[in-house]
């Protein structure tokens, strides 16, 4: 096969491919989720993580695959001369570009690190996605380089991943979506001033007190069914950590690790006026809580661990991506929008309708702030849960350790390590529980709280 006969190939290739993807956007744009039974399943299945498949998303994408397979066809036909010939030779490196970029993170998914190797996605991006990013990106180069030779050819080999990078870099680091203020709380909102932070929180009731701590992306708001019922017999107080909710953070330098969310807690209890208490967290503030009470035993009397973090374990694969630079960034600034992340909250619950419009709008309006959706990567980067595991046989408060059988996000089989790791612990599963466990069954979680912090 002659040069210019492989080189027509490989045009062939690329624009067929990308008109293909063209095509199956503007088919799912039609609210048609084949192969997939339905949204959520293409969604994991395509991306490896739930995002909207809507047509405000799909058909823009559907129109720019269109164009780069149209560009691709009239640079290899008509070759760089005049505009149209510059303008389609940029497009169709650029398609050359975001497909090699491509390669590192999915060959890394390909080798177990931050996929899931029982999941449709790991063998779509093992035998199809890696494969298609590699033979585009060649093919593509070749296709824009076809003709090129000299110092033009190698201003292309050197501009082009110079200039990717420089594009996801601004984009990572330098775009910034545009949202309006933070919705006003609607609950009894006080605040704790410190050097740390102004720390938002709820307080209700009079007796023992108890903090609880709301998971993750979460605010003080996932804690209302307990606040109102803990509150008849202890000084409840919830409080948002730097990155959550209300709360604005005052020290430029947080690191977003366990170390700096122990000096978190401890600043609150401070500011509050509480030199022992109850703490209770919920997933993510589960090892939060568990973290502060192993360096501050004398702090915390008693624990509450919700479906909790703390075992030395990957994430699921959405939150493993988070680690990666640049592709966390990405992430939060792209994806995490209103639309993606309101249809998400249901999956979190397994009583579907305790998750209400209300709930999902609730739960999405702190993440407006620019400094909570910055907080997600960082923590998951900063995170390290090597620190509490090895210490768990030695934490010795009486710990509750709640979880939900049907929890999506961490598996309920890591009740059982706290369990068996933990000497002082009271384990329940609940049936019917989700990821979401305090709003989900909050009838259930707050008997089994009041029974033990009684």
């Amino acid at each position: 096969m002659s040069t210019d006969r492989f080189t027509r190939a490989c045009a062939r290739v690329v624009t067929g491919v990308l008109a293909a993807d063209s095509a199956f956007h503007v088919y799912w744009a039609t609210g048609a989720t084949w192969p997939a039974a339905d949204d959520r399943a293409l969604s994991l299945a395509v991306m490896g993580f739930e995002v909207p498949f809507t047509t405000r998303i799909l058909v823009p994408l559907a129109v720019v695959l269109a164009l780069a397979a149209t560009s691709v066809h009239i640079r290899h036909t008509r070759g760089r001369a005049g505009f149209v010939g510059g303008l389609t030779h940029l497009v169709t490196l650029g398609v050359a570009a975001a497909a090699a970029a491509q390669i590192p993170l999915r060959a890394a998914w390909a080798l177990g690190f931050g996929a899931d190797t029982g999941t449709v996605f790991y063998w779509l991006n093992l035998f199809v996605y890696l494969p298609l990013c590699a033979a585009l990106s060649y093919d593509a180069y070749r296709v824009a380089t076809d003709g090129m030779t000299g110092k033009a050819l190698a201003r292309t080999v050197i501009a082009v991943p110079a200039v990717l990078t420089l594009l996801l870099a601004v984009t990572a680091h330098g775009y910034r979506p545009s949202f309006g203020p933070p919705a006003p709380s609607g609950l009894d909102s006080h605040y704790a001033e410190t050097d740390l932070a102004r720390f938002h929180y709820l307080r209700e009731g009079s007796g023992p007190p108890v903090v609880l701590l709301p998971g993750g992306t979460a605010w003080a708001f996932a804690w209302q069914p307990q606040l109102e019922a803990l509150s008849a017999d202890h000084t409840v107080y919830v409080v948002d950590l730097p990155g959550q909710g209300y709360t604005e953070l005052r020290d430029a330098d947080f690191a977003y690790d366990l170390p700096a969310m122990d000096t978190a807690i401890g600043a609150f209890l401070d500011a509050v006026g509480l030199r022992t208490t109850a703490l209770a967290g919920h997933s993510w503030s589960g090892g939060w809580a568990l973290s502060y009470a192993q360096n501050n035993p004398e702090r915390v009397s008693r624990l509450v661990l919700l479906s909790s973090s703390g075992l030395d374990e990957r994430d699921s694969f959405s939150w493993e991506m988070l680690k990666y630079p640049l592709v966390g960034e990405l992430t939060v600034n792209l994806g995490y929008t209103r639309e993606a992340l309101v249809a998400s909250v249901p999956d979190l619950f397994e009583h579907k309708e305790r998750a209400t419009p209300a709930v999902a709008e609730a739960m999405w309006a702190p993440l407006v702030v620019e400094e909570n959706r910055r907080s997600v990567y960082l923590l998951e980067r900063g995170l390290d849960w090597g620190r509490t595991e090895p210490r768990l046989p030695a934490t010795a408060q009486p710990a509750l350790i709640l979880w939900g059988d049907a929890d999506s996000v961490l598996p309920v089989e890591q009740a059982a390590r706290f369990a068996a790791l933990m000497p002082n612990d009271e384990t329940h599963v609940l049936p019917g529980c989700g990821h979401a466990i305090t709003l989900d069954c909050p009838g259930e979680v707050t008997g089994l709280m009041r029974t033990f912090l009684a």
